[in-house]
């Protein structure tokens, strides 16, 4: 699973970039502006402090001095209190490290805490927008939380965890008696139902503690949903079909019917056709956009883990992520997901394999050839040099991802993998104003070792005060003198593959190609000669510690990983760490 996890940046652009499916399925799952500072250490309960209104961003709203400064009080949470950030249904979280951390007694009294406090000084009538009270929000991180993290009163183990491992079932009546009628399940409904911060108890849980009640004998007043203490709507938009392809849909259309039959990810139509409230059951005549096609299918079996998808298919893990968008980041909605999206997904990439442009270094005008960035502008880190095109996203402009995309015909996901500071869900808030960005990367640019960036300006070449080699490209704009302490000689730790020689490596020895020895991402070089498989724990900073290696070094070898490492980075997948 991903060693660093997505975290909540600011509402106004975590919402634009459309994290959260129920944000336009359910209710307007609005205005959650949570900031953090990371956790020094997330093996100790030495948590360092969440907030979750940075501090000065709530200044000229209106609101008093009193009440300002107490949204923007910090509580006693590790950062991944964000993973149970959701309107929607919250179940177990697959991993019992995180589910601890997340869990700690000190965050519950610390929320508890701060939602009294924010009580008395702002109130109820508080707004951040209208229907959108403070007082609510800070009311969905306490309800998330207590259903995050409720445990069996015998076992003292947690709730969620236990009801996963239920037995998988067809129907109600096929339901153990000792699972359907146990303190944690029943538990589960009745949180539900009293939860008025989400829209995850509709009318199937509603039928379901009702047969529930019925079968446990069980004294229940009230089945019916919670008024929610949100009363907002969100604005008509105009959106753009990506794609340019729609389908209207027909009786008895499914999200995998249509998905099987247009060859697309059925999760990623659920993700962006917001009118889609059934993915079993599709009003007829519903409009859909449909995602880029994708040249193989798979449909995800009741066994099936995004590892084994990812293994099946001879792709990453990451790749399964990214090419089907409602898949959360640790794959917990893949099998029996809630809400349902299906079970057809992309396992090639959408948009089909980019062939790009002929790959030259001549010196003509040609648009086959690399074209520099703008002299002066600063380059987003990571971006790809083999570039035969740029685009600087320049404030007036109003630009977001798919707007880039479009003006400049370049498929989504290739623009985000050769631009690896952009995350795919979070694209339009990564979008940095002034930097230039490529959009017309050229063929095989994964594959060069020099074809990321990590400098901030482009700037005019240099002439060296000391004695080079020839041959050395006249465009060179930074060089280092070998000391005589220098060497090539590197340990090579537990977990990673280097070549293995008695001699140096020399310019004009035969080149040896390393088989990495676990999966990877696109964009390490081909001449890269050392790996490091990540594990549990690893951070990008531990990796490059470890190896010596500067940030801009590990991330112009894996540019598939951010700049901040929140995306990309994955325990037990493989990462370059030396290139010859």
């Amino acid at each position: 699973m991903r060693n660093r996890f997505v975290s909540f940046l600011g509402v106004a652009s975590y919402f634009a970039a459309g994290n959260f499916h129920s944000i336009s399925h359910g209710r307007l799952h609005a205005a959650k502006q949570i900031a953090h500072t990371r956790a020094v250490n997330t093996n100790s309960t030495n948590f360092a402090r969440v907030a979750f209104f940075p501090n000065g961003t709530l200044s000229g709203l209106g609101l008093s001095s009193t009440c300002e400064d107490a949204l923007y009080a910090t509580v006693d949470c590790d950062d991944e209190i964000s993973s149970v950030m959701t309107d929607g249904y919250i179940g177990s979280l697959d991993n019992e490290t995180l589910t601890d951390l997340i869990c700690a007694s000190t965050c519950e009294a610390s929320i508890a805490e701060l939602y009294d406090s924010v009580s008395t000084s702002c109130g109820d009538s508080a707004e951040l927008i209208a229907g959108i009270s403070y007082l609510s929000l800070i009311g969905q991180v306490w309800s998330s939380w207590n259903q995050s993290c409720f445990v069996d009163l015998t076992t003292g183990q947690n709730c969620n965890d236990v009801i996963a491992k239920f037995d998988n079932v067809t129907s109600q009546a096929d339901i153990a008696t000792t699972d359907l009628c146990s303190y944690c399940y029943v538990k589960k409904l009745e949180m539900m139902q009293a939860d008025a911060y989400s829209s995850a108890y509709n009318d199937d849980f509603e039928s379901e503690y009702k047969y529930v009640a019925n079968t446990c004998n069980l004294t229940v007043t009230d089945f019916n949903a919670t008024t929610s203490v949100f009363n907002a709507s969100l604005p008509a938009t105009t959106s753009t079909c990506l794609s340019g392809n729609t389908y209207i849909t027909t009786d008895g259309d499914t999200c995998d019917s249509i998905a099987l039959a247009q060859g697309v990810s059925a999760a990623t139509l659920f993700y962006t056709n917001p009118n889609i409230l059934n993915c079993s059951d599709i009003i007829t005549g519903t409009s859909l956009c449909l995602p880029l096609t994708c040249t193989d299918l798979y449909s995800v079996q009741s066994n099936d883990t995004c590892a084994s998808v990812a293994v099946s298919n001879f792709i990453s893990f990451s790749d399964v992520i990214n090419w089907n968008s409602q898949l959360t980041w640790n794959c917990s909605n893949l099998v029996s997901p809630d809400p349902h999206w299906g079970s057809v997904l992309c396992a090639s990439a959408p948009g089909g394999n980019y062939t790009g442009q002929a790959l030259t270094t001549t010196s003509s005008s040609d648009a086959t050839d690399i074209v520099d960035p703008p002299t002066g502008v600063t380059v987003a880190i990571g971006s790809t040099l083999d570039c035969g095109a740029w685009f600087v996203n320049e404030a007036s402009l109003g630009y977001n991802c798919s707007s880039i995309c479009l003006s400049n015909s370049i498929a989504m996901h290739l623009f985000v993998d050769a631009n690896p500071s952009l995350n795919y869900t979070t694209c339009d808030s990564d979008l940095v104003t002034g930097d230039a960005y490529c959009v017309d990367p050229l063929t095989n640019w994964e594959y060069y070792s020099s074809n990321t960036t990590s400098i901030s300006t482009v700037t005019a070449a240099i002439s060296p005060t000391w004695p080079v080699q020839t041959g050395i490209d006249s465009n060179c704009d930074a060089y280092y003198e070998v000391q005589s302490s220098s060497t090539t000689a590197s340990s090579t730790p537990a977990a990673t593959t280097a070549i293995s020689s008695s001699t140096p490596l020399t310019s004009n020895s035969t080149s040896t190609t390393v088989t990495p020895p676990a999966a990877t991402q696109s964009g390490i070089p081909a001449n890269c000669i050392e790996y490091y498989v990540a594990q549990s724990g690893d951070t990008c900073a531990t990796v490059e510690t470890k190896h010596s290696i500067t940030a801009a070094q590990f991330l112009s070898w894996n540019p598939a990983v951010s700049s901040d490492c929140t995306t990309g980075f994955w325990a037990d997948e493989a990462y370059c760490v030396s290139v010859s």
